[in-house]
């Protein structure tokens, strides 16, 4: 084998950038201020000469993360089909669950990202359980989760960004059983054909499940992240818009795809809320985002572009 064009220092420093990034030859390029041609040219050939240097990355990122920081995707044309907050209990699968199958297989989007809070938790919460509510087994949620998740149109890219009630299940089994965590497994070992992350970057969006919180959340999550970010959490359904010299970006809450009224939601004690059943639709054309699309309940029944999905 000829001797290597790159020194060891130099691969290093471009294997960290591109894991950093998540295998994403366009983003590491970015940080490092290269042409992507030659950040990919480097990691080419620290493949071909330093194999060990993949290797330690591999295992850094395994000690450092329980799930990956970011999971970075680049489509110049795509749909993009974004739901959160399902808080799925077994036999309860909301309007709002169905419209967003429909909507998967009416527009068999690329990329589907269930944002966080696709299942509840309620037995395995910190919190303690109204007298009465009998709330379900998560091995149920698990279940009805499952059945749900199966009629949705099979993406090539499936995401799942880790809410906070999906936190559940992994942290009571680290916190009260963490000798059978290797038995019991992750969350993410019920759903292996789905890719789990903190957060995912498709183009120059950010989705994940939480930033800012309160009745500006979105305006503050654009305006903080200085691109479009769409979380869930709030349960609210809106669009804001961060315009500047750069042009717009754009703050998304995604609504919930689950019932605010349900029992599940009973500690809100009825009082008057934002909360809105939805979803959202993101397109790009030639790597320009077009404006976000919102799917919303009137009148009991799932609107999207003006026309009933059900």
């Amino acid at each position: 084998m000829a001797p290597p064009k790159l020194s060891k220092e130099v691969a290093a420093e471009a294997v960290k950038v591109f894991f950093k990034n998540n295998h994403n030859h366009a983003a590491g390029a970015r940080e490092m201020k290269l042409p992507r041609s030659t950040f990919q040219a480097r990691i080419e050939l620290a493949k071909n000469f330093y194999p060990e240097l993949f290797i330690e990355a591999n295992n850094t990122l395994a000690q450092n993360w329980t799930y990956p920081q970011s999971h970075e995707i680049e489509l110049d044309n795509c749909q993009i089909l974004i739901g959160s907050d399902a808080h799925i209990w077994p036999h309860n699968e909301t309007i709002m669950m169905k419209a967003f199958a429909i909507a998967s297989k009416q527009f068999k989007p690329q990329v589907i990202v269930l944002n966080g809070d696709i299942l509840d938790g309620a037995r395995v919460s910190r919190h303690g359980s109204l007298l009465g509510q009998n709330a379900p087994k998560l091995t149920k949620e698990i279940e009805a989760a499952t059945a749900w998740i199966n009629t949705l149109h099979r993406a090539k890219h499936r995401i799942w960004t880790m809410g906070n009630h999906d936190q559940r299940v992994d942290n009571y089994l680290a916190n009260n059983a963490p000798e059978l965590d290797d038995y019991a497994g992750r969350l993410s070992d019920r759903f292996s054909d789905w890719t789990f992350c903190w957060a995912t970057h498709i183009n120059k969006v950010e989705i994940r499940h939480r930033f800012r919180s309160g009745i500006h959340a979105g305006w503050n999550s654009a305006l903080h992240s200085g691109i479009s970010v769409v979380t869930g959490h709030t349960h609210q359904l809106q669009i804001t818009a961060v315009r500047n010299r750069n042009g717009s970006h754009w703050g998304v809450e995604c609504g919930m795809l689950g019932d605010p009224m349900h029992k599940a939601f009973e500690y809100a004690e009825g009082t008057a809320s934002r909360a809105q059943p939805g979803f959202v639709l993101i397109t790009f054309r030639d790597g320009i985002m077009m404006p976000p699309e919102l799917c919303e309940l009137v009148d009991g029944r799932p609107v999207f572009r003006g026309d009933y999905l059900i």
